[in-house]
Parts: C-alpha cells; structure tokens; sequence
C-alpha cells in the first residue's frame, strides 16, 4: 500500500537546454530574484581572482528560464550602452520591488583586504539598466557608529574605534574627578 501513496514533492534533475558555453558557471554568494521573465540572477563568486591572486566577485548578470519537459537554459543578460553597473559583489541582498525592478543593496566588494558595500541599485527589467539609488542620509548616532563598522576597511574602523574609546574614557574620569572635588 505504500507504493501507492501520492508523492506531492520530489527532486528532479532538470536538463540544460541551449548554449552551454553561455551558461553560469558554479558559483556562491549570488542572488537569484523571481520575476516575470524569469529568475534574475546577479553577482557572486565563481574562483575568480584579482590582480594580487585573490578571490574576487563579480557582477555577471544572467536570466535563468525554465522550460516544459524538466528543461531550463541560461542566458547572459545585454545591458542598455547607457547603464551604469554597480560594483561586483557577492553575499548582497535583493529584492522585486516591482513587476519590473530588482533592488541590490550592500554585499562584499572584496575579501582581501575587507571591503563591504553599503550601496544600493535597482535593475529595471524592462529595460534591462541600472540605476544607482541615493539614501536621504549617512547613519549617525548609535546605529550609525555600528553601520560604520561595517563598511570600508576593518583596519580604518579599529583605529578610529580606539580613538573614540580613548576620548569617551578621559572623559570619564575628568566626570569623575569633578564628582569627587564637589563632596
């Protein structure tokens, strides 16, 4: 009786249709976006390195359709002449804002040294161009301090956390002193 029981959910391996030197290569760290042309995918990591032997990230752009027959083929993804392009990335957030728009926002730039990305980019689809999004301001106060920390070099964010340390704790102790003189 157990052979006769439905399945409603089962792997299956799809076949690649298509161009196969087109085609993705493995990667990690992309994101893959649902849309109605199919399924967007941008950046990530795919072995390839930079100018000093290290793993850097890219910007490919490809659009990923799957077919009838447990098919689907990839296929590089032609900017308008005019687009700007964001920087190459990987572990980047993205999200459909719209039927025909995608927002990236942040991600690594760069493992060696550590760089990440706190910058934002719409694709519009229907065009197939980015738009550099600008935010009304930089973070400031607490929350800014934090975001702070993680963007740009780690090297520039340690020393200018130990300089704002140095001040906060002088400041303490001449709180303190002060204190103690008026009992």
């Amino acid at each position: 009786w157990l052979d006769e029981m439905p399945h409603p959910y089962a792997w299956v391996k799809l076949k690649q249709n298509g161009d196969q030197e087109r085609t993705v290569t493995p990667r990690a760290g992309h994101t893959l976006t649902p849309m109605a042309k199919g399924f967007i995918m941008f950046g990530g990591m795919d072995g390839r390195r930079n100018d000093q032997g290290n793993p850097a990230p890219n910007s490919d752009l490809f659009i990923l359709q799957l077919g009838q027959h447990q098919t689907y083929q990839w296929s590089p993804i032609e900017l308008d002449a005019a687009s700007q392009v964001p920087p190459a990335r990987t572990l980047h957030s993205a999200v459909s804002t719209s039927a025909d728009e995608i927002f990236v926002f942040g991600g690594l730039h760069s493992a060696m040294p550590y760089q990440s990305l706190q910058d934002g980019w719409v694709l519009d689809t229907s065009c197939m161009e980015w738009k550099r999004q600008h935010f009304k301001a930089a973070p400031t106060g607490k929350h800014g301090a934090i975001a702070r920390r993680m963007t740009g070099l780690i090297q520039d964010r340690i020393s200018e956390d130990a300089s704002r340390e140095r001040r906060n704790s002088s400041g303490k102790a001449r709180s303190k002193a002060r204190a103690a003189n008026r009992s």
